[in-house]
């Protein structure tokens, strides 16, 4: 048995959760308990399940069993102890707050250009989520690239969608 604190988020996740589904993968957690497995690496990094990591710190879970596995069996988690209703609104949860995640374009357009990701996304499904690549490089430049900004903003930022981390006032 390990802690949630023992795992590494994934510094290259594409995948971002809105403020909507991030609370309802908290909430699904406080109503219906863990009923997911996360994948992670030797090392203890989050190499899928990042979400339903931030959303069992957030519901008070703060432990994971970690099951060993080489990739050739697949690993069920049996959940015990539900009502019909509780497993409908589980399957309902698990599906939806998939689909109110959104894309990092940014992330994802780093990834595909050093990884071949064709096995999952065709040219034209790429395009339609990095659309505005530029644009959202420009978005997430630090404030020291902008104008003169007067505030009392902090002095360490780090952007949320790409990890970036800088120190200081924006200038």
């Amino acid at each position: 048995m390990a802690t949630l604190r023992d795992l590494k988020p994934d510094p290259r996740n594409a995948r971002k959760r809105t403020d909507r589904s991030a609370s309802l993968i908290q909430e699904s957690l406080q109503r219906f308990g863990a009923a997911r497995s996360i994948v992670i690496d030797e090392d203890g990094r989050i190499l899928a399940g990042n979400g339903t990591v931030e959303g069992a710190k957030a519901a008070g879970i703060s432990k994971v069993r970690i099951i060993e596995t080489e990739g050739d069996e697949i690993v069920a988690v049996r959940r015990t102890g539900l009502t019909e209703e509780q497993k409908i609104g589980l399957a309902l949860a698990d599906n939806r707050t998939s689909d109110l995640s959104e894309w990092d374009g940014l992330m994802l357009q780093q990834i595909s250009e050093t990884h071949d990701v064709s096995p999952w996304f065709e040219p034209e499904d790429l395009e339609a989520i990095l659309g505005g690549g530029e644009q959202q490089v420009a978005e997430q430049l630090p404030p020291e690239d902008f104008p003169e900004v007067d505030d009392d903003i902090g002095t360490d930022h780090r952007c949320p969608s790409c990890g970036y981390e800088w120190s200081g006032k924006p200038k």
